[in-house]
C-alpha cells in the first residue's frame, strides 16, 4: 500500500491548520479590508508571482505583499486553494463573487490553466 497520498493529505491539513492559526507564517498579505498570514514556501510553490516577490534573503518586513482591489473573503478562498488545491466558497454565492474570485486568482499569479474552470455553477450549485 502506497502511503504517500495519505502523507500528502496529512501534510496539507497540517499546513492549513498552521496557516489558520498564524503558526510559523512568515508572509502577510494585505488586501483592501484586512490581512492574512501565510507561509512563503506555500505561496511561492503555488504562484510564480509570489516566487519572484518573496526572496529567500529578505527580512521579515519584506515579506509583506500588498494586493489592492481584493477583498479579504476572496483572498482567503484563493490562499486556501494555494494550500489545498480546492476552492471552498462559504456564504452567499453569486456571479459578482465568482468574478471577483477569478480576478483574484489572476492577481495572485496562479496559472489559470491549472485551475478547473471557475464558473458560477462550480461554486453555487454546492451550496
Amino acid at each position: 500500500m502506497d502511503v504517500a497520498p495519505q502523507y500528502v493529505l496529512e501534510l496539507t491539513r497540517s499546513l492549513m491548520e498552521f496557516q489558520k492559526a498564524g503558526y510559523l507564517c512568515d508572509t502577510v498579505i494585505v488586501v483592501d479590508d484586512g490581512q492574512l498570514k501565510a507561509h512563503s514556501a506555500v505561496l511561492a510553490a503555488a504562484s510564480p508571482l509570489f516566487r519572484g516577490a518573496l526572496r529567500v534573503d529578505a527580512s521579515p518586513m519584506e515579506h509583506t505583499v500588498i494586493m489592492p482591489g481584493i477583498q479579504l473573503s476572496v483572498a482567503e478562498v484563493v490562499v486556501h486553494y494555494m494550500y489545498t488545491g480546492n476552492f471552498e466558497v462559504e456564504g452567499q454565492c453569486d456571479y459578482e463573487r465568482v468574478n471577483k474570485l477569478q480576478q483574484a486568482v489572476q492577481e495572485f499569479g496562479i496559472n489559470l490553466q491549472l485551475v478547473t474552470e471557475l464558473r458560477y455553477s462550480q461554486f453555487c450549485l454546492k451550496y
